[in-house]
């Protein structure tokens, strides 16, 4: 069994986001664990994908991670964000009763 190092409890959750590759080339991904610290993202082909990259979190790319990948698989990458979120950036994943998925802040103690 592997030993669990992860600094931060892992989240399940499917959500579409964007990889900011050098050029600006934009290319489609899935969330499908996130933390404070990192992710685990689904992609098409991560051979494409360079071992640091900007994560786009919305379509209108203000919400964003950079990001360093520490594992690879042919459809899926281990990432760690350069820095965690601040307090005030936290946020909670809301899935409605459509099943629509969003990030909104978390609210804080």
């Amino acid at each position: 069994m592997l030993k669990n190092n992860r600094k931060s409890r892992r989240q399940k959750v499917r959500y579409t986001a964007w990889l900011l590759l050098d050029g600006n080339q934009l290319h489609g991904c899935v969330l499908s664990n996130a933390s404070d610290h990192g992710a685990c993202i689904d992609v098409e082909d991560s051979k494409v994908v360079p071992g640091k990259f900007t994560l786009l979190l919305s379509s209108s790319g203000k919400a964003r991670r950079k990001c360093r990948v520490v594992w690879r698989k042919p459809q899926q990458l281990g990432v760690k964000f350069e820095q965690g979120l601040a307090r005030r950036e936290k946020v909670t994943v809301v899935i409605d009763a459509d099943d629509n998925v969003r990030l909104e802040p978390a609210e804080t103690a």
